[in-house]
């Protein structure tokens, strides 16, 4: 008897990515929304379509502490400073990118105990979290914060509302991005949501070997 096939996934596409940057705040409730119920599932349907930049700051501010280092106020409160540190060093900690995502995005879903449930969350996804935690809790996580603060400043123009999202740098048509994001990246790259590119997947990996390597920021370090 013939064994079952699995359904075979399309592993590469002629068709360059959209740079999706997403300027978001750990504790935002529109972030969230646009987490869960549009950037994972436009990831999980056409993963090869799409380069995720995250970018965890939002409306917070940062000060430059006499004698060295940074003070944050975040719109949220404290523990969203907390919350955005640990999602930003989770953001080079991460190697892999659908591992990553999903890290954050269970995170973003409760993160009233950023530490509590950063820990889950990387046990759940085999990430190895300490470090992520000494990161957060060091130098590390103030200064990608810092840099992920002056790259939301240097937005043209400016947030006025969290999340913003880029589409290759653009800021165009921001509420068709929150309502439908892969309509709009098909829109971007000028192919029909029935095209088999728009379907370019790849597995969600759960291992440790994803969790415990460098990767460049996001944000340019110049």
């Amino acid at each position: 008897m013939a064994v079952p096939q699995e359904p075979q996934l399309i592993t590469a596409s002629p068709i360059s990515p959209v740079q999706v940057t997403v300027f978001y705040e750990a504790l935002c409730p529109d972030s969230r929304s646009f987490f869960i119920k549009q950037l994972i599932p436009t990831f999980e349907r056409a993963s090869r379509l799409v380069d995720i930049a995250l970018v965890p700051y939002g409306k917070a501010k940062t000060e430059v502490v006499e004698g060295g280092g940074y003070s944050f106020m975040c719109q949220h409160g404290p523990i969203e400073c907390e919350a955005n540190k640990i999602h930003a060093c989770a953001v080079v900690k991460v190697r892999h990118e659908a591992t990553r995502l999903q890290f954050i995005a269970c995170m973003i879903a409760d993160n009233l105990r950023p530490t509590d449930i950063g820990q889950s969350c990387a046990e759940q996804w085999n990430i190895a979290w300490e470090p992520i935690l000494k990161c957060a809790t060091g130098s590390e996580g103030s200064d990608l914060l810092k840099r992920h603060g002056d790259a939301t400043d240097a937005l043209k123009p400016k947030a006025t509302f969290i999340p913003t999202i880029l589409l290759d740098q653009s800021q165009e048509r921001q509420p068709a991005i929150l309502k439908d994001l892969f309509k709009e990246i098909c829109h971007e790259l000028k192919i029909s949501l029935n095209s088999p590119y728009s379907h370019a997947t790849v597995k969600v990996r759960k291992g440790r070997s994803h969790g415990q390597e460098n990767v460049p920021s996001i944000i340019p370090l110049s």
